[in-house]
């Protein structure tokens, strides 16, 4: 039974959700069947976007500006694509370097409109993130909502870190990394993208991009990072 004023509602973030969809939810790329989750929305101050990793958004590097970017992702629709699902396109690229070199975010953003994307997690998530951003620190609360494990808690173990991870395209290394541990998984496959934001006061301090095996070790790119790299602020 939930605690009184929470909806008694079951909510399946990998479901397709009604324009405009919340953020937190299913997302991909219409050329590949996989699935991460879309972070947040971002604005440069005439347009909106859907942020998440260039591993959501971009095929590691492989796709190009104007490819449509859909909710659900093609995973979550049986790899069968649905013109219907349409969320946005394609709109800006940083690229993973796989060569050796150091990388410090995995993001891309896809255009959208506020009629196809709202600012907003379902309501059994954190609700709005705060447009006023923060450094992550040791020890800090954060939480995140994202396509696989919803809503999950934990504590900033490490900043300003290297992390070493694998793709399909070959193995890159970050640095500035933030890592998340929590005693249950903080993250799991397809939560990639999901924002981290701070608990309770949702501002947002880092773009999950990976965790360990358990998904207890989660790491994130410094949000900061990402929103220069891209000369948007978080809608």
């Amino acid at each position: 039974k939930p605690p009184p004023g929470k909806p008694n509602v079951r909510i399946d973030p990998t479901a397709k959700f009604d324009r405009p969809v919340p953020i937190g939810v299913s997302t991909g790329n219409e050329g590949e069947c996989s699935a991460g989750t879309i972070g947040a929305r971002v604005t440069d101050g005439s347009k909106v976007y859907a942020l998440s990793n260039n591993h959501v958004y971009a095929r590691e590097n492989d796709a190009i500006v104007g490819e449509e970017v859909l909710q659900p992702g093609l995973y979550d629709t049986a790899c069968e694509y649905d013109p219907d699902n349409g969320l946005g396109t394609l709109a800006a690229i940083f690229s993973i370097d796989f060569e050796g070199n150091d990388n410090v975010i995995d993001a891309a953003i896809a255009e959208c409109s506020q009629g196809s994307l709202g600012n907003s997690t379902p309501v059994n998530g954190y609700g709005t993130p705060s447009s006023e951003v923060l450094e992550a620190a040791l020890n800090m609360y954060v939480q995140k909502y994202g396509r696989t494990s919803a809503l999950t808690k934990g504590i900033v173990l490490a900043i300003n870190t290297s992390v070493t991870v694998g793709y399909n395209s070959g193995t890159a290394q970050f640095v500035n990394q933030i890592i998340v541990y929590a005693k249950k998984p903080f993250i799991k496959a397809g939560d990639s993208g999901s924002l981290l934001v701070t608990d309770p006061e949702n501002n947002p301090v880092g773009l999950l991009f990976a965790g360990d095996a358990s998904g207890k070790y989660a790491f994130a790119n410094p949000i900061g990072a990402v929103l220069e790299a891209f000369k948007v602020t978080i809608d």
